[in-house]
């Protein structure tokens, strides 16, 4: 006996109905073996626009900064930005650092202890405001690279000289700086015939001019008749002589620093 429910065959097996599920389009002819390669992968997961070895579309969207590094985006890739702007508020304030030396030696070398001090110490003080300010409004121009260094070494020179002439300070010292200064400032002509920019300021660098510029006024205080005046003098001389050693071990980093340059230059053009 015959069950009607086997005798009739189920939609889905019979040849003339429409299939339920969802029917997956074929992929084009130039996918072909693209698909034959990945599977059904290629077909439901395809690589968004752009390099799939380098992300995806994340190599669209996301592209890396060429060029020089420090001019990528951040937090503080626009204050590191260099430019060759002159007319900047860093810069005037370099400049007046530059104009007021000649006053502050004056001062001190005339025995005005009292003024040359607090003018040396503003003046002083401006060599970390011109940073800052460059730093903080993303104006840090070649200029300023080159200005703020100089300053900084004529400062301490024409301070040393106004205090040798005074007695204050020990002319070995003063000489010994000069020297420095002297054999390095002598260098970036030098430097410049062969297209190499002087060596950026290092930290070590930073750090012997602030010892200097703490030394100097406080030599100058030790020769005040302030109850002070003899502590004050032994601690001034204690960090003259570390200054000047910072000084000269910083120096010895750019000349490193120089000839590694020109050997890599000498290297490239061999």
């Amino acid at each position: 006996m015959s069950d009607p429910d086997r005798s009739h065959q189920h939609p889905d097996q019979d040849p003339a109905a429409p299939d339920p599920r969802p029917q997956v389009p074929a992929p084009p002819e130039g996918e072909r073996s693209r698909t034959a390669r990945g599977g059904a992968a290629a077909v439901h997961s395809p690589q968004p626009p752009g390099d799939p070895e380098r992300g995806g579309a994340a190599a669209v969207h996301s592209p890396q900064p060429a060029g020089d590094p420090e001019l990528a985006p951040g937090a503080l890739g626009p204050s590191r930005r260099v430019s060759s702007a002159i007319r900047t508020v860093p810069n005037a304030v370099t400049l007046a650092r530059l104009l007021l030396m000649p006053l502050c030696a004056y001062l001190l070398a005339s025995g005005r202890y009292g003024w040359g001090l607090v003018l040396t110490a503003v003046v002083g003080s401006t060599d970390w405001v011109d940073g800052w300010l460059a730093r903080r409004f993303g104006q840090v121009s070649r200029l300023g690279q080159l200005l703020d260094p100089l300053a900084d070494r004529l400062l301490i020179a024409s301070v040393a000289i106004a205090l040798v002439v005074r007695g204050v300070l020990p002319w070995p010292a003063a000489a010994l700086l000069l020297a420095r200064d002297l054999f390095l400032l002598a260098g970036w002509p030098l430097l410049k015939r062969r297209g190499i920019e002087p060596p950026e300021v290092i930290l070590l660098g930073k750090a012997a001019t602030l010892v200097l510029l703490i030394a100097l006024p406080v030599l100058t205080l030790g020769a005040t008749g302030l109850a002070v005046a003899g502590a004050a003098r032994l601690l001034g001389l204690a960090l003259l002589w570390a200054g000047v050693a910072m000084y000269y071990l910083a120096g010895a980093v750019y000349v490193r620093m120089v000839l590694e340059r020109l050997g890599h230059r000498a290297g490239a053009g061999s």
